[in-house]
Formats: C-alpha cells, sequence, structure tokens
C-alpha cells in the first residue's frame, strides 16, 4: 500500500452494445468473447482486482443491455463485489446513454474510471492505469497508444503544445498523437463538464447516435484539462468485427 494518499475510481465497464459485426452468436456479449479461452471479462476484470488491492478501487459497475443476462449469470458465478446497470436503450441510444445511467448512480465528483468492454488488454496495464489514475492530480485522464500506426477506424487523439487533450474523434482530427484506447477516468470539474454534455444529449433526436468520447471531445474544446497517459504496449485490440478477433487470438497466442 503506498505512504501518499490514494483516491479510489468508481469504475464502469460499458459493455451493453451488441457487436453485430462479429459473428459469435447473438447470445454472446462482446465482454464475454473468449479469447485464449478466457473472455475479455476476466482479462479486465484481473487487473481490476489487482488494482482494488492496491486501494485504488472504491467500486466496480458493469451496464449491461444487449445478452445481460449472460453477464449477470457470469458474475453471479465469480462471487464477486460487481454492481450492474441496466441499459434496456442500448439499441436505440450510443454508448454515451450507458455512461451517462452509470453516472446517475455515482458520486458528482467522481472519479469515474471507464473501461470499453471490447478492449482486450493485459491485466498489469488495466491495473497500471487504474492505480495512476487514482494517484495522480489530473481531473481527466485518457489512456492513449502513442506508437502503434493509425487507421480510419482508428480514435486518434491530438495533443496542445503542453500535452493536453486537443481533439479526439476517428475524423476530423488534424496531427494526430496517437490512438484512445478505450480507458478513461474524469473527477470533479472534467467529470461534471461531461455529464453536463451528457445530460444535453437526452431527448435530442440529433444526439442519438452521439459517443461519449465525443462528449470528451467537446469539454476538452470548452477548455476542460485532459491528461493523456502512454499506453506502455501496443498489446492490445477494441473488438469490434471478425479481423479484430482474429488479431486478438493471435496477439494472445504470441503473449
Amino acid at each position: 500500500m503506498p505512504s501518499f494518499l490514494r483516491h479510489p475510481v468508481h469504475l464502469v465497464v460499458l459493455a451493453a452494445g451488441r457487436g453485430s459485426r462479429l459473428s459469435v452468436g447473438a447470445e454472446t456479449p462482446k465482454w464475454l468473447i473468449e479469447v485464449g479461452d478466457r473472455p475479455i471479462a476476466e482479462r479486465q476484470l484481473e487487473g481490476i482486482a489487482a488494482a482494488a488491492a492496491a486501494g485504488a478501487v472504491a467500486s466496480v459497475r458493469v451496464v449491461v443491455g444487449h445478452a445481460g443476462e449472460a453477464i449477470e449469470r457470469f458474475l453471479a458465478e465469480r462471487d464477486e463485489a460487481v454492481g450492474v446497470v441496466r441499459n434496456p436503450e442500448f439499441a436505440e441510444l450510443n454508448n454515451w446513454w450507458s455512461l451517462l445511467r452509470a453516472l446517475r448512480e455515482l458520486p458528482d465528483e467522481g472519479p469515474v474510471l471507464v473501461i470499453n468492454a471490447d478492449l482486450l488488454v493485459e491485466p498489469e496495464h488495466v491495473a497500471a492505469f487504474v492505480e495512476a489514475a487514482a494517484d495522480g492530480d489530473a481531473e481527466g485522464l485518457l489512456c492513449v497508444d502513442l506508437e502503434r500506426p493509425l487507421t480510419d477506424e482508428s480514435m486518434k487523439v491530438s495533443r496542445t503544445a503542453d500535452g493536453l487533450l486537443e481533439r479526439i474523434g476517428k475524423v476530423g482530427v488534424e496531427a494526430p498523437a496517437g490512438e484512445y484506447i478505450g480507458m478513461l477516468m474524469a473527477r470533479g470539474g472534467a467529470l461534471r463538464a461531461v455529464r453536463a454534455v451528457l445530460e444535453s444529449f437526452v431527448g435530442d433526436p440529433g444526439a442519438v447516435n452521439e459517443w461519449y468520447e465525443g462528449a470528451v471531445g467537446r469539454t476538452a474544446a470548452d477548455g476542460v484539462a485532459w491528461g493523456i497517459w502512454a499506453m506502455p504496449s501496443s498489446g492490445w485490440v477494441e473488438i469490434d468485427d471478425d479481423a479484430d478477433l482474429d488479431a486478438a487470438h493471435d496477439l494472445v497466442g504470441a503473449s
């Protein structure tokens, strides 16, 4: 246990999406896809448990929607202190609504740490990011791969001259420095700002397909300081389609 003061995070896994570009079957949510004989969920939860043992986690919640019953059974069998937030509108509204539903159950000041359920990543990197978020004084922090070559599908990130987030998105990001991999933390002013943007999406027909990453980008444009935490390795995969799943199997097999 560190001698300095930690600020344990309220951790949220966004696992409500369907994964329509994957052929794993309608009854399998993305979080439970097996890679190397282990679900993505097990790798993430192992990292979360390591951070929790070090005093960096205050609570854990998983937002469920598509095949949510399977996730709830999985969690019940593990006998872990993981809460469930149900999102019945998962097929109608994008991931911003999943995050907002979770935020409405959490302290206004946070800190809140978000992990995308389709992120295959080594447990030690999850633990390292959670502990860095709990230990640091940044109000906002994004995990970014600064080394991997970018593609059209990359969630690109550009930085200001002093190294903070400037823009984030798949398009419209000039001179990107790296790729957001699907883990972030917000507290205090950054969290309040993101939640205010998300709340503004409610009831707006034009916001149905917004992303929570877009809300983060809006707050950065308004002056919220988002720090960048450099991913120590490019050994991760965001599993959106069957090609990504093949890459994940290759990555696990090579490790």
